[in-house]
């Protein structure tokens, strides 16, 4: 039997006159049940909405045993809800790591240690000012193009380590020569000239000997007396020679009859300075005459000429000893 609520004054029917699960879901107003209405332990699991228990409807004496292993997904966790204290010591490796994560503060001094860099990972631009010293540098790894011009003075060099080879050609100019630093066996042998000479040094001629003696003319087959003939001197003796010590040979070749003779003088017209006879005999006779100092012209000539008497030949042969300038 049911009755109208008309028939009802407020708050007179009490507990004892509602039937046991008349009051259904539509029968509570909402925000009708409060915590005191629940009983203790009634609220199963299947009666807590998704996402409803938040970090801060759990108790600091729930303890962590009581959630099974891996049964909190990222999903069930409210942003900022993970604070460090919830995180184990070593819990975090480089797979939670997010790219770019580790900025320089969370970084602690002296952490990063040779085996961390990566090679070619430190340029110029992570060095700091005067952080390259001496034990840093390899030996033999600072080449030319390291070096700055003007960058290497003469505190850098080491005495007595600027070897010959060091040297560029032309480098060493009278300013880098000390006084009284060339000797005698510095000096390539005629290197001296009469300009090199100071005023009132020296003052006579120079002779030069030559260490074997030049063959200036060579000629067999003289079997006439031959006019003045002018043999060249100037790829033997230099420009400016006042006079050369000169000597002839005669050679006879064939004999019969008669003599032969060799003459050599300065010009024509001049007295002979040098006279050999060739000995009057078959060939080999060689006869060699004496040496003289003779003159010579500007144009480093000088004139000889052969004498043959009688059915001869002769060969002639004028060597250059050595010259006066």
């Amino acid at each position: 039997m049911t009755y109208n609520r008309r028939y009802f004054s407020d708050g007179q029917v009490t507990t004892p006159q509602i039937t046991e699960s008349a009051v259904t879901e539509d029968k509570i107003a909402n925000d009708a049940v409060t915590s005191p209405k629940i009983k203790n332990a009634t609220i199963k699991t299947e009666d807590i909405a998704d996402k409803a228990v938040t970090l801060a409807k759990l108790g600091d004496d729930v303890p962590a045993v009581g959630i099974p292993d891996n049964s909190i997904p990222a999903a069930k966790l409210a942003d900022n809800a993970v604070e460090r204290r919830h995180i184990s010591a070593a819990a975090v490796d480089s797979s939670q790591l997010a790219v770019a994560s580790v900025t320089t503060e969370k970084i602690r001094d002296g952490a990063v240690t040779g085996y961390k860099i990566g090679a070619g990972a430190v340029d110029s631009s992570k060095l700091a000012d005067n952080a390259v010293i001496s034990s840093k540098i390899q030996d033999a790894s600072v080449g030319t193009s390291k070096i700055q011009d003007n960058a290497v003075i003469g505190s850098k060099i080491p005495d007595a380590s600027i070897t010959t080879a060091k040297l560029a050609t032309g480098s060493v100019t009278k300013a880098k020569m000390a006084a009284n630093s060339v000797g005698t066996s510095e000096l390539v042998n005629a290197s001296v000239t009469a300009a090199k000479l100071a005023p009132g040094v020296g003052g006579g001629d120079t002779l030069t000997m030559f260490p074997t003696p030049q063959t200036a003319l060579d000629q067999g087959g003289i079997i006439a007396t031959t006019q003045p003939a002018s043999v060249d001197l100037s790829a033997i003796i230099p420009v400016g020679t006042k006079a050369v010590i000169v000597s002839i040979a005669c050679i006879t070749q064939g004999y019969t009859d008669g003599g032969m003779m060799a003459y050599i003088y300065q010009q024509a017209g001049a007295e002979y300075a040098l006279q050999v006879m060739a000995p009057p005999v078959n060939a080999p006779g060689i006869s060699n005459g004496a040496s003289v100092i003779m003159p010579v012209a500007d144009d480093r000539t000088l004139l000889w000429q052969a004498y043959v008497s009688g059915n001869n030949s002769t060969e002639l042969v004028i060597y250059i000893l050595g010259y006066v300038m």
